[in-house]
């Protein structure tokens, strides 16, 4: 029980979640507040940066599935599924913003700053590898800096558009980082952000097989809830957290991870395809899309 008394939600700051799973390295927690659903214990901030440092490289630190996930990231052509997905990105972002000066938080390897360049943006990244953003420099030729946003946002610079593709799972306190986001927002400006959806549909498959064995079979969980991820954002809190931090959404999809950037052997592949197939009609994809704007609200809530 001490586990749960200690936990705090990273987005609303309540005390006594429920627990939903507990897995081998951590509990799946879920806020009774704001439903917000987090891993506790967090890890380390030594472990964060162990994890992050390998996975530009190796792949290492996370499920072997993912291991030629981050390869997509170097590979600037027309055939690469992460370009593709960019460029549709891109064009919903050029639906509310024409091309400016655009900052990308946690660019890697500056794959999509690339992209973005191409189509008139004026490209800009930080990310707090220093690998990834040597490439960003040296094969891409982009301004990147290495560091934490936290410090790059105050310098009061702003941007016409700012991207975070993949980055708010990460963050210890979401709302804050968003905070910082929206105050880097020029007027008129557009927000980026893509994250796993918790509200998709392997969890309740996975999660019913978890319960019918009494948590002895947690491998199927163990595919989705990974250490890396500390936050898992449903339409509902991610929504809330945007609000919290005085940003309007005005555009929100969910989508599905591309299964050419997966390792996968046949049989799983076949799977996945049928279950995604099923998601689509059902509203169920594993990842989502939000664009937004800075409120009209001024007023903002205390940090927790």
């Amino acid at each position: 029980m001490s586990e749960l008394t200690q936990a705090i939600c990273p987005v609303c700051g309540a005390t006594d979640p429920k627990r939903r799973y507990r897995l081998t390295d951590f509990s799946v927690l879920a806020c009774r507040s704001c439903q917000q659903v987090f891993l506790w214990p967090l890890p380390s901030p030594e472990k964060i940066r162990e994890m992050f440092s390998q996975l530009y490289t190796s792949g290492a630190g996370s499920v072997p599935e993912l291991k030629s996930y981050y390869a997509f990231t170097y590979e600037d052509s027309p055939s690469n599924p992460l370009v593709q997905l960019y460029e549709t990105w891109l064009d919903r972002i050029e639906r509310h913003r024409s091309p400016g000066r655009l900052l990308d938080i946690g660019c890697g390897t500056g794959l999509f700053l690339a992209v973005a360049r191409r189509r008139g943006w004026e490209p800009f990244g930080i990310d707090e590898s220093a690998e990834a953003t040597s490439h960003a420099r040296d094969h891409f030729g982009l301004d990147v800096w290495v560091g934490e946003f936290s410090a790059f946002a105050a310098e009061d610079r702003q941007f016409d558009a700012i991207t975070g593709w993949d980055i708010i799972e990460h963050a210890r306190d979401p709302v804050r980082l968003l905070r910082a986001i929206q105050r880097s927002l020029a007027p008129g400006a557009i927000c980026g952000l893509s994250t796993p959806n918790e509200r998709n549909i392997l969890d309740p498959i996975a999660g019913t097989l978890y319960r019918l064995t009494a948590g002895r079979l947690k491998v199927p969980l163990e595919k989705f809830y990974i250490e890396q991820h500390f936050l898992y954002f449903s339409p509902k809190t991610l929504a809330q957290a945007l609000t919290q931090a005085c940003l309007e959404l005005v555009q929100l999809e969910r989508e599905e991870t591309d299964l050419r950037r997966l390792t996968l052997a046949p049989p799983m592949r076949l799977v996945l395809r049928g279950l995604f197939a099923v998601a689509r009609v059902r509203g169920l994809e594993n990842r989502l899309f939000a664009l937004a704007r800075a409120s009209e609200r001024q007023s903002q809530q205390p940090t927790h």
